[in-house]
């Protein structure tokens, strides 16, 4: 009898649910179907959606079936879901914003489509992202045609665009594994332009990995496709897979000059030359930039003949005049091109037979040897510089002092520093760090003491490794107030050295009997989360020295709470201070 009563109030529950459930299907049909009508043939239908109230109605599950019925008006569509959230308090998922990017660039509204897309790519890893479209694409056949599918195209050069290649390459191979084919969704502009940015980042081998992958997919391979692959063969020094792709019929200027560019700069001029004859047998005119790369070349390796050979060759196509005129602007040119070895041929000319040359043009001369590297001949030029007293703009300055960090620890250098920095030069604070711990390993302190007190007196901060090395000396050589100055400074900023200097300059400050000073100290390794096992040790043997026994034992007690107890051996000899302080009190 009780089962059967229980069977039949089941059976009610279950078609009381039953029928809610059917009535709310039915309200939330009539909803959807009234919002529709309103979007779809009402012109003034933000003040109709108004009086709704859809504050507490308009979940993403409603929002995408509105969508399925408005879908024929991607431009309304977007303007509902604008409206939505701004008036609505709308919280689109990541189906919905899949869904609404797949339908505005399926629809060709590419431009308008950006701030979504944006948004999605930018807080959703790419597996979710790719796997959300393709879902997205299958459920409506009409949105899943060739014109649709740009959706991962813009994808892909969305991360390609933001440097983020990995991220593409991911893009590409779910796509490619998710699909049926992955050149029926990529077109050969997306190969071309995921190719491009992994050899614009110099990731060599992987853009030969991905090229081979576009062969095998039986992707035609373009022109663009081939320049790119030249690229990536002239960073690896490869000319001979370049002129493969020349002989192959590619006449292209732009693959032409990356031959004449990379054999110039290996000294292989027979090469440079030869190509130089064929593009101008071809008519395919060799360009300023052509001839500068073989003049940059031969320049570098001082080869006078070739030297000769193209001055000449510009002359004639009137790159440059005989005499020479508007020296400022052609090294100032070549500088930008990073063609220094050209750029310094002409500035020494020009130095040389006391030209005149504009206060910029010995600025873009210094930085553009700085940015190679070049720091010999950028030396040399700062030099004439200040010989000449040349009033330069400091910004061409940077890299040029930067460079001076980067260089092995020597007198000139040093005197070159101290110098720059007195006049108010000042390198990266990364930089000047990175040059005085090479000083310090090369245990030249008075050096690295100069040069640190120089950088705190023109407000340049040094890094906290730098720092380290100065304070561990300090304490070494109980110069306790150079390496408390040293510490004050960086905590006037709120940085912090790392936990084993800490541990030397408390250790340092106790055996010189400056426990006020420790305690200040171990203080502020307290608000920084600093202190270990050995600085309660220092400090509560530095308390045990001072006969401050009650601050031991609390410091003790506090040491223990927080499960820094120290080694065996330290903590026998901890409690033998103790007892040794407890006898003398007795």
């Amino acid at each position: 009898m009780q089962k059967s009563k229980l069977l039949i109030k089941a059976l009610s529950n279950n078609k009381a649910n039953s029928t809610q459930n059917w009535r709310s299907q039915i309200n939330q049909s009539h909803f959807v179907s009234q919002i529709s009508s309103i979007l779809l043939q009402r012109h003034n239908w933000p003040s109709l959606l108004q009086t709704l109230n859809l504050k507490s109605k308009l979940t993403p599950s409603l929002f995408l079936q509105i969508l399925n019925t408005t879908k024929t008006q991607p431009q309304i569509s977007l303007d509902f879901f604008k409206w939505a959230i701004k008036n609505a308090a709308f919280q689109p998922d990541l189906t919905v914003q899949c869904r609404m990017t797949h339908l505005l660039i399926g629809s060709g509204l590419v431009n308008p489509s950006k701030p979504i897309l944006n948004s999605l790519l930018e807080n959703n890893p790419p597996a979710q992202i790719v796997q959300y479209l393709i879902k997205s694409c299958a459920k409506d056949v009409k949105f899943c045609s060739s014109e649709s599918l740009v959706v991962f195209d813009c994808v892909l050069g969305w991360y390609c665009e933001k440097g983020l290649y990995f991220q593409a390459l991911e893009v590409f191979n779910l796509t490619r594994d998710l699909t049926s084919d992955a050149c029926e969704v990529f077109p050969i502009r997306s190969y071309n332009t995921l190719l491009n940015a992994l050899q614009e980042n110099n990731e060599v081998k992987l853009g030969l990995c991905f090229c081979a992958v576009m062969i095998r997919h039986g992707v035609l391979i373009d022109g663009l496709t081939w320049r790119i692959l030249a690229k990536i063969f002239g960073k690896q020094g490869k000319i001979e897979a370049m002129l493969r792709i020349i002989n192959m019929g590619m006449h292209d200027p732009l693959i032409y000059d990356l031959v004449i560019e990379c054999s110039s700069e290996m000294g292989m001029f027979e090469v440079a030359l030869h190509m130089f004859d064929e593009m101008s047998k071809r008519n395919l005119n060799p360009g300023f930039n052509t001839c500068v790369s073989v003049l940059n070349g031969a320049c570098k390796y001082k080869n006078e003949e070739v030297i000769k050979f193209t001055m000449d060759s510009m002359v004639e196509k009137g790159y440059i005049s005989k005499p020479l005129i508007n020296r400022d602007s052609l090294i100032q040119n070549l500088c930008n091109m990073r063609k220094t070895y050209a750029a310094d041929m002409f500035f020494k000319i020009s130095c040389d037979l006391q030209n005149s040359l504009q206060n910029k043009t010995y600025g873009c001369i210094l930085q553009a040897l700085s940015m190679e590297a070049r720091v010999k001949d950028a030396i040399e030029t700062h030099q004439v510089i200040e010989n000449r007293g040349i009033q330069v703009n400091p910004v061409f300055y940077n890299e040029f002092i930067n460079i001076l960090c980067n260089e092995y620890p020597s007198k000139e250098i040093n005197t070159l520093l101290i110098d720059m920095i007195s006049k108010g030069y000042k390198p990266s604070s990364l930089a000047l760090s990175n040059y005085i711990i090479s000083q310090c390993k090369k245990r030249k302190w008075k050096e690295a003491e100069e040069l640190a007190n120089l950088a705190f007196q023109e407000s340049i901060f040094l890094e906290a490794s730098c720092c380290g090395f100065l304070v561990k000396h300090y304490c070494k050589r109980t110069q306790i107030d150079l390496a408390i100055n040293m510490h004050d400074q960086m905590e006037e900023k709120g940085f912090t050295l790392d936990e084993t200097t800490y541990n030397a300059l408390l250790n340092g400050l106790v055996e010189v009997f400056r426990v006020k000073d420790a305690e200040r100290i171990f203080n502020y390794m307290r608000i920084k989360n600093l202190v270990t096992s050995e600085s309660f040790v220092i400090m509560i043997n530095g308390y045990c020295r001072e006969n401050e026994m009650r601050k031991g034992m609390i410091l003790h007690d506090e040491m223990l709470e927080m499960g820094l107890k120290p080694s065996a051996k330290l903590y026998k000899q901890l409690i033998c201070n103790f007892r040794i302080m407890f006898l003398e009190n007795l």
